[in-house]
């Protein structure tokens, strides 16, 4: 271990004076807008959303720490660009990511990386949803439109459509559903929209409206390049799907962050890596004193006035 006490060697005068540097700042963290982040966790309520589906008396991960704080601490990691979960071994003992789970900066370490990853394990089937309610409606359908398809096949899909009223289990009401069926060299695919809209026919309502999907295209885009949506790497298929929901998780704080923007501001259309370059990723040490933890920004951090507008507007952050 580095003797914190000795200075660095082998660094040069400046206007010669001599510079002396040591690993001696205290408690420090390089993600001072994580305490903005928290705010906007806090106001969603996404962590507890996320472990209400997940709440079982077996559950594994429930050791000194809650599920809550397991997914608390993977939601803000995600969202300052920490997607791995071996970014947990590394963000334990940040003063600043502790203090977003409401500890001490001198009480215990966060979660490990195991820990994470028991978590993202800990999903079963019983929590994937099945479309064998609504299928049963278009099965016929299917047979014949691929039978079309393969009587005279060409460049050219077969699409066709229906309409049908039906609620799954777990849904409050009866719901008006549209079915595109499309058959091509690959097979049949399906697709359903589930819709309130009343009027126009289900063609329309699938060609003209649910296919002008390119800003949500630009969502998912956003997703998967800034925070790593795509890292589904687990052996178990239950394991990638509930990575996706963290990920989803995190894209809903720093989207809702976005959101607290002024309107015309270049800050309310900005992407989501510089928005974290410039409201996450600030350098902080942190003081904790008998009565108060004091966070010490850098005086000359160029983004002070956005952050005290966010932090003024999260009233308005609408749960």
């Amino acid at each position: 271990m580095v003797d914190p006490t000795l200075p660095l060697p082998g660094l040069s005068a400046v206007d010669g004076k001599s510079v002396v540097a040591r690993f001696d700042g205290g408690r420090l963290s390089s993600d001072g807008g994580v305490l903005a982040l928290r705010e906007v966790a806090r106001r969603l309520k996404v962590a507890e959303r996320l472990a209400a589906c997940l709440a079982d008396p077996r559950d594994p991960t429930r050791t000194v720490h809650s599920l809550d704080d397991i997914i608390g601490f993977r939601l803000l990691a995600i969202a300052a660009g920490c997607e791995d979960g071996n970014d947990a071994d590394r963000l334990r003992s940040d003063p600043l990511f502790k203090m977003a789970l409401d500890r001490r900066p001198s009480q215990r370490d966060l979660c490990s990386q195991s820990t994470v990853s028991r978590l993202e394990n800990l999903p079963d089937l019983r929590a994937l949803a099945s479309t064998s309610t609504l299928r049963r409606h278009v099965t016929t359908l299917e047979t014949s439109t691929g039978a079309r398809f393969e009587a005279a096949p060409g460049p050219d899909k077969v699409r066709r459509f229906k309409e049908f009223y039906d609620g799954a289990a777990t849904w409050s009401r009866v719901r008006r559903i549209v079915a595109r069926l499309e058959a091509g060299p690959q097979g049949v695919d399906t697709r359903f929209i589930v819709t309130n809209l009343h009027q126009g026919r289900g063609r329309a309502l699938y060609e003209e409206v649910y296919c002008r999907r390119g800003q949500a295209e630009n969502h998912i885009k956003t997703w998967k390049a800034h925070l790593a949506a795509d890292r589904t790497s687990c052996s178990a298929a239950t394991a990638n799907q509930f990575r996706l929901f963290l990920h989803a998780g995190a894209y809903w704080l720093l989207w809702s962050l976005r959101a607290l923007m002024p309107k015309r501001s270049r800050w309310r259309v900005a992407q989501f890596d510089p928005l974290r370059g410039r409201l996450v990723k600030i350098a902080a040490r942190v003081e904790e004193l008998k009565t108060r933890i004091t966070v010490h920004l850098p005086t000359s951090a160029p983004d002070q006035a956005i952050i005290h507008l966010v932090l003024g507007r999260l009233p308005r952050l609408i749960c």
